[in-house]
């Protein structure tokens, strides 16, 4: 998501893009695709729950992709929130529901056996890793409670859309902008 962002978006003077992972090894795998366009990001090791070197009010667009699901969001997204500017954009795309119940359960029963086998085949044996992200798949609230939650959490605008029929969906909200009496 950070290459279509700085791609997209093209940087200004003075402008960076952090590109971040609690995983120094996925980084270095970030680093090595984005090519030419390394030079340009910031990429640091930061755990989303708690990111302290980062101030509040200081990031215009914090952007979180497949990681709600394996973090506790009730800690993630109120930081999410103090980093973000006044009026700053939450883009999350993440795991969600197909809005067809019969289909959903076709497709959470093909992922318990998918993943797992997946999982044992590409580890040789240990496919524990893997059974943790269907548990997250599985237990993710809907499209709509997340939206509920981001905006319980004080986010303004939420809004999303579901892709590949409901799999996933992208969550845009905005920081709210100070209120002057």
């Amino acid at each position: 998501m950070v290459l279509r962002v700085a791609n997209h978006q093209g940087l200004q003077r003075g402008q960076v893009v952090i590109a971040s992972d609690i995983s120094p090894q996925m980084l270095a795998i970030a680093r090595k695709r984005t090519g030419a366009l390394a030079a340009l990001l910031d990429f640091r090791v930061l755990d989303a729950h708690s990111m302290p070197d980062i101030p509040s009010d200081s990031i215009d667009l914090y952007s979180i992709s497949l990681g709600l699901k394996i973090c506790e969001r009730s800690n993630v997204l109120p930081e999410a929130m103090r980093v973000l500017r006044p009026g700053g954009r939450f883009v999350s795309l993440e795991a969600s529901n197909i809005v067809w119940p019969w289909l959903q359960r076709a497709y959470l029963a093909y992922m318990s056996l998918c993943i797992p086998l997946i999982g044992w085949a590409a580890t040789g044996g240990d496919a524990s890793a893997y059974r943790y992200l269907l548990k997250g798949i599985q237990e993710f609230p809907s499209a709509e409670t997340l939206a509920t939650e981001l905006s319980s959490m004080g986010f303004e605008d939420v809004s999303f859309e579901r892709l590949s029929l409901g799999i996933v969906a992208i969550h845009i909200a905005r920081k709210p902008l100070p209120r002057h009496s």
